[in-house]
């Protein structure tokens, strides 16, 4: 069951009566998630944040962007918009400075932390270069630039406010299809002009983009779509072109599901998928999930993609 718990900016804690609707969308590819809900009307002070559970286990906590009490001939509402925790990184600007080998220990310590962000177990990894902050770059910015230097991936701060350094990778798998979890409708894209055929890396001053990374499956597909990368910048390693290799590809492929049940927490997950038309798939991953409850009935949009590296 889900519900609602605001506190307001005194302090104050208050358990939110029953959901009228609700929306809640996910997404790995969005820095920050979003959560609009509506409620019959509950007197509050001005409210500061909002945690939404799945019976006891937290599914979104977050920042309220706005309040809304609502008078119509239909009820009084209070209506909250907020977005989660990854937020406070977008709204707020970084001090310039340039770094020498930042770790990711400093990089959470000064832009992460200060907002309530949590780490995950992933360690401490230091990018040997220099990494510069620009006038006018939020702290979110500064993040995902050493996170791309540093591990080729972009950062994902979860619903309920854990740093991924390299994208959220959870063990635990969700099945779709015959055995698991039921679905109404199902959608499978596929996008050749996303995949990358080949990298050509400069490797010294003096030379040119001699060597190249090849992508052989795209390539017996009749995919031409090429890259260059001076992989003598430090902030574009070698590693960079198996990273845009990996990246085209896992944006070249998307099933969405639409499911009769609240998926929130799922994002993540390794994902298996036993559908008659598509056959099973087990090398997929849960990327995002859009929720929507009304009085009319919820459901859980999802969309798995394929797992690389």
């Amino acid at each position: 069951m889900l519900r609602c718990v605001l506190q307001d900016v005194e302090g104050q804690t208050i358990l939110l009566p029953r959901l009228l609707k609700l929306n809640v969308n996910i997404d790995e590819g969005v820095p920050a998630d979003s959560l609009y809900a509506v409620f019959p009307y509950t007197p509050t002070a001005e409210s500061a944040k909002i945690t939404l559970y799945d019976d006891e286990k937290p599914v979104f906590d977050g920042v309220v962007d706005e309040e809304e009490h609502a008078r119509g001939a239909d009820g009084d509402y209070l209506k909250i918009s907020a977005r989660s925790i990854a937020a406070r990184l977008l709204d707020n600007e970084a001090q310039p400075c340039s770094y020498d080998h930042p770790s990711l220990s400093l990089i959470y310590e000064r832009y992460a932390k200060p907002f309530g962000v949590i780490p995950d177990n992933s360690g401490d990894a230091v990018f040997f270069g220099e990494q510069s902050v620009p006038k006018g770059a939020s702290c979110w910015r500064v993040l995902k630039q050493f996170c791309n230097a540093c591990y080729s991936s972009v950062p994902r701060i979860s619903s309920v406010g854990v740093l991924h350094p390299k994208g959220i990778r959870r063990d635990s798998v969700t099945a779709f299809g015959a055995g698991g979890v039921p679905y109404t409708a199902l959608h499978e894209v596929k996008k050749r002009c996303e995949e990358i055929s080949a990298v050509y890396v400069k490797t010294s001053n003096a030379g040119s983009y001699t060597l190249p990374i090849r992508n052989a499956e795209a390539q017996g597909r009749g995919i031409r779509r090429e890259r260059y990368l001076n992989a003598v910048l430090t902030e574009s390693p070698m590693r960079c072109a198996d990273a845009m290799i990996a990246n085209g590809k896992k944006k070249a492929y998307a099933v969405r599901l639409r499911c009769p049940s609240c998926l929130l927490g799922r994002e993540g997950d390794s994902a298996t998928l036993d559908d008659p038309l598509l056959g099973t798939r087990d090398d997929l991953y849960i990327s995002a999930v859009h929720y929507r409850m009304t009085k009319d009935g919820a459901y859980s949009d999802v969309v798995l993609k394929r797992r690389t590296g």
